[in-house]
């Protein structure tokens, strides 16, 4: 195979490191979500974006 039969195919090649697996069962960013959450909470999603406006608005 070569780079322009690559450059022509519809779905790209992507190989999976195995390493990866041992953090399948891990939170990484515990902390971060948390805080997300938090600021949703207090202040909600942008007008648009909440499910809760697009079915009033119907």
């Amino acid at each position: 195979m070569n780079i322009r039969d690559l450059n022509e195919r519809r779905t790209p090649i992507v190989k999976i490191d195995e390493s990866l697996d041992k953090l399948h069962d891990k939170s990484l960013f515990k902390d971060k979500v948390e805080e997300a959450n938090r600021i949703l909470r207090e202040v909600g999603l942008p007008k648009g974006l909440n499910p809760k406006d697009e079915k009033s608005s119907k």
